[in-house]
Parts: structure tokens; sequence; C-alpha cells
């Protein structure tokens, strides 16, 4: 997922040949760019999924709600970053 962020459809497009098989026009692409492109695409499925899942919306209304805090360093290891 490193180079999705930062690689435009565009920048993936260039890499893009299209060819004729018959009377269709094919798209070929180098293995790299349709990796991105499918992890780019995973994201947006998982973004929409937990946009339109009413726990996860009930979840952010009550963190936002909560007045609870937790440090930075308490989070770290929280998430085993430490």
């Amino acid at each position: 997922m490193n180079g999705v962020l930062y690689l435009s459809m565009n920048t993936l497009m260039k890499k893009a040949q299209v060819f004729k098989l018959g009377k269709n026009p094919v798209v070929v692409l180098p293995i790299r760019a349709w990796e991105l492109i499918s992890e780019r695409a995973e994201m947006l499925e998982e973004y929409y999924q937990m946009s339109n899942s009413k726990k996860y919306k009930k979840d952010i209304a009550n963190a936002r709600a909560s007045k609870k805090e937790i440090s930075a360093n308490a989070l770290y290891k929280k998430l085993g970053l430490i």
C-alpha cells in the first residue's frame, strides 16, 4: 500500500498499453501498476464499507462524545509500537 497513496491514476495509466484482441480493445499494464490499482480499489472498498456501517458511525459518535483522553505513549504501547 506504500505506493498507492503517492501515485496518481494518471501516472499509472501512462504505463498502460492498449491493443485490440479481435474487435475488443484490451489494456495491458505492468504487474506493479496493476497491483497498485488493485490495492487502491481494496482501500476504497474498505472506506465505503466503513462509511456505510451503522456500528462504525455509532462508535465514532461515542468516541467524539467521550471526554476520555489517552497520551501518545499509552497509545503507542496499546498498539504495540513501543
